[in-house]
């Protein structure tokens, strides 16, 4: 039997190795997202990304560290913030993420709030569409605050450029 039947074997009989799997690639490749969204960022000092995710600069070096600590998904979320992007954790089959590892570049970046025109443009064709259907309310000058919009509130974040769209849908609370 070969290794990688030998890995899909215990893989498949045993939650252990599953578990044991999974971890060893998120130990990987979350610390090296951290890393090289840092690097990209205009925060290249793990001391300006501790500042403004409000942590430690010894826990961004951990966490930039494979294996060398766990994140929770609030550490997460407030490095996401910090990197002024958003944060996707999903349950995928292995096979894509077995196609995540081997994809994944240390040259690996992310379009930031500001530069995201498909997030501005969906956003705004949503919150319109909402609104249409009396949802929630659209408030174009609001922009740069929080709202209670159906029952949650929503994060307004200011565009970094004039001209932008003033309608945005932030994150939930």
């Amino acid at each position: 039997m070969n290794e990688r039947s030998e890995l899909i074997s215990k893989l498949a009989r045993s939650i252990d190795s599953r578990t044991a799997y999974v971890k060893a690639k998120l130990g990987v490749l979350v610390p090296s997202q951290i890393r090289s969204l840092r690097l990209h960022s205009d925060m290249p000092r793990q001391a300006d990304l501790a500042k403004e995710a409000g942590l430690q600069q010894s826990r961004i070096s951990m966490f930039e560290t494979p294996g060398a600590a766990n994140v929770t998904l609030e550490t997460l979320a407030r490095l996401a913030a910090a990197f002024r992007v958003g944060l996707i954790v999903k349950f995928v089959p292995f096979s894509e993420m077995l196609r995540w590892e081997n994809s994944f570049s240390p040259s690996y970046d992310v379009r930031r709030l500001e530069e995201d025109e498909d997030f501005f443009n969906a956003a705004a064709e949503s919150a319109s569409i909402q609104a249409i259907r009396g949802n929630m309310s659209v408030d174009n000058n609001a922009v740069g605050s929080a709202h209670l919009v159906a029952g949650q509130v929503m994060v307004m974040p200011p565009p970094q450029s004039v001209g932008r769209a003033n309608a945005f849908i932030g994150g939930m609370l």
